[in-house]
């Protein structure tokens, strides 16, 4: 398809593969990375720079109503969703053999859980409605054996927006005697969270997600929960994830961790702009997989038809638009999404879908102008399909 031109500066809606950096963040980054010491050093300058990260620890325990102790910081969310999924599961009794997970997770989460298969565990995936959520009753009859050693979930799904009903999942989990592991990477920043709220006994959270910088990640575990490191070396964050920690990626990560309470109050914009979305896509033949009652306020996954998505997907990239057909870590496979597929949809459906995802930068102008493109760039796309 030829290039098109676009008289406007680019636009980002794909909020769910990485948000843009908040205002603010780089100059923490900066600052913490002049400071010149290791972390793990008692000396002045290791104090200094372990001080920028007992303060993001301090941060982001806050934002999840919990003790900082029990955050440990690691490289992202797939680091964080192992470390969690792989401790739980070792900290219950031998005769507990079974995880649990909905296959519509996001790929690095079902990997741990294909990690403790290859330790001997078995892994099954629990069934979901056509919104993405766990089925509750199906979930039942699998813990009723008693032999369920956690029971693993993703509170927002990364492609559909769909929450996950936690507290009837983390209920029928802990009844059964099961650990409960909760990724909530693509939640935080966009609904309240709490540990207490959520019940699970690990959740993992990530900094790029709510405009932090790439490659620093969260773990909060239980206390009581002995959590062993998955690789071997030092004894950083308290023995549980050795590695001299990353400093100004962990500085940054507070930093915008900082800002995601007043993020939270823009929720019902983005919601309006997503709902204005989703009644244009839906007159132009796009048939919505997910609903505002269902998920968060910035998501849509929509099918066209016939159309292949990452034609789609390149076909606004031209015109200075960023969307995605999904996760970004599964981007260039050209294999359909195992999330859409778990919902219903069939292979070439799976293809042939898009996800668009605003955030706080995003205005309703900024929803215009995808809805003025959408029409022309349909029919071309109809024309090379």
């Amino acid at each position: 398809m030829p290039a098109l031109p676009s008289k406007h500066k680019r636009l980002y809606l794909d909020h769910n593969a990485s948000a843009p950096i908040v205002q603010g963040v780089h100059g923490v980054i900066l600052d913490a990375l002049t400071t010149t010491g290791n972390p793990s050093s008692p000396h002045a300058e290791g104090r200094a720079s372990r001080q920028w990260i007992e303060q993001a620890r301090r941060i982001v325990a806050k934002v999840l109503s919990a003790a900082a102790l029990d955050v440990v910081f690691c490289s992202g969310g797939t680091e964080a969703n192992h470390l969690g999924l792989l401790g739980l599961a070792r900290a219950v009794s031998e005769e507990r053999r079974q995880i649990l997970i909905p296959s519509t997770v996001h790929p690095s989460l079902w990997a741990a859980g294909q990690a403790l298969q290859d330790r001997g565990f078995s892994l099954k995936s629990l069934p979901v409605d056509p919104a993405g959520r766990i089925d509750i009753a199906r979930a039942s009859e699998l813990l009723a054996n008693q032999r369920t050693a956690a029971v693993a979930f993703s509170l927002v799904n990364h492609e559909l927006g769909t929450v996950v009903d936690y507290e009837a999942v983390v209920k029928l989990a802990h009844d059964a005697g099961a650990l409960v592991f909760c990724d909530a990477v693509q939640a935080l920043g966009r609904m309240p969270l709490s540990v207490a709220t959520i019940g699970a006994d690990a959740i993992s959270v990530s900094a790029h997600k709510i405009g932090g910088p790439k490659g620093v990640g969260a773990l909060w575990i239980r206390p009581g929960i002995d959590l062993l490191p998955i690789i071997g070396g030092g004894k950083q964050e308290s023995g549980r994830r050795p590695g001299t920690q990353a400093t100004a990626l962990i500085a940054g990560f507070g930093a915008a961790a900082s800002a995601v309470q007043e993020g939270l109050g823009d929720s019902d914009r983005q919601r309006r702009i997503c709902a204005y979305l989703a009644e244009e896509i839906a007159g132009l033949g796009g048939r919505l997989l997910s609903s505002d009652k269902e998920g968060v306020c910035n998501t849509i996954c929509v099918h066209f038809p016939g159309i292949p998505g990452d034609l789609l997907v390149s076909s606004f990239d031209l015109v200075g638009i960023a969307i995605s057909t999904g996760a970004a870590c599964s981007s260039g496979t050209n294999l359909p999404s195992t999330v859409l597929m778990a919902v219903g949809l069939g292979e070439d459906e799976a293809l042939e879908c898009i996800r668009v995802s605003v955030g706080r930068g995003t205005t309703q102008a900024d929803a215009e102008r995808f809805v003025g493109e959408l029409p022309v760039i349909l029919a071309r796309a109809k024309q090379f399909s």
